[in-house]
């Protein structure tokens, strides 16, 4: 019997202290999962890749059919993609976790090492969050004002991320923007965000969004940030304004003029 099926997104959403496999920058990492059957093994699907970055939040999900009644084994292989076309034969190997699928299924933050060559070299996070049940969107234009300066020879490239927080109280990645270079009052494109994948249809979960000045080698800098909640991003109203802060920064200064405004 092939039990009842349901499909769940899967998220490697982050990535701790990978490989550095490029000699003169960061490594450009790609996580492909693969299912895993005796000894061979089939792609299931893969994230974007990120630039010179060993510490990546992956922000695209892998959609996995769960077969209850069975042992489903997974393997996530990380890369480091110099090739334009993400080829992964031609690709330098960063290290593998394999697991079955209900181990992730019943960790609300599943966490493990990456294996490489036999030893531990960084370690993954995974989220899944079965489909189905109620489908909607927010919608929601914002714009910034008056933005810390980053950089040194400009202003800031800023952009968005919305993180959700998950039972054990940590956040994982749910919507990241484009970044709008030199700029410290930035206009992002209307976003549209699934609600279950942003919190969960809950509208009373914490939802953090942070502002950072994006840096082509990886290290971007966060500029500020704010928490909401679904019911709020619904319920906006004009004239509404979300205060930036950064939490290093708040015992220096109490008047922070950086905000998010948005937009109706």
């Amino acid at each position: 019997s092939s039990g009842i099926n349901a499909e769940w997104p899967l998220r490697p959403g982050s990535c701790e202290g990978l490989r550095d496999a490029d000699v003169f920058s960061k490594s450009d990492p790609i996580c492909v999962l693969y299912s895993l059957d005796g000894n061979r093994k089939r792609e299931i699907g893969r994230t974007e890749r990120i630039d010179d970055n060993l510490n990546p939040k992956f922000q695209k999900q892998i959609t996995v059919d769960y077969h209850f009644e069975e042992v489903q084994r997974l393997a996530f292989y990380l890369f480091d993609i110099d090739d334009k076309n993400n080829d992964v034969s031609k690709a330098d190997f960063l290290g593998k976790c394999e697991c079955t699928l209900g181990q992730i299924v019943s960790s609300s933050n599943f966490k493990r090492p990456l294996d490489y060559q036999g030893r531990n070299y960084g370690s993954i996070s995974i989220q899944a969050q079965e489909q189905g049940g109620m489908q909607k969107s927010v919608k929601l234009t914002l714009k910034g004002v008056k933005l810390d300066k980053k950089d040194w020879f400009g202003k800031s490239d800023p952009f968005l991320e919305f993180h959700r927080q998950l039972l054990d109280g940590s956040y994982a990645l749910a919507h990241r923007t484009e970044y709008i270079k030199n700029t410290l009052n930035p206009r992002w494109k209307p976003m549209k965000i699934n609600t279950r994948r942003l919190c969960d249809n809950n509208p009373d979960t914490v939802i953090k969004v942070q502002c950072h000045d994006w840096d082509s080698d990886g290290t971007h800098d966060l500029i500020g940030e704010f928490y909401t909640t679904l019911a709020e991003l619904e319920q906006i109203r004009p004239g509404k304004t979300f205060e930036v802060e950064n939490p290093k920064k708040k015992e220096k200064s109490t008047d922070c003029d950086s905000a998010l405004i948005p937009l109706l």
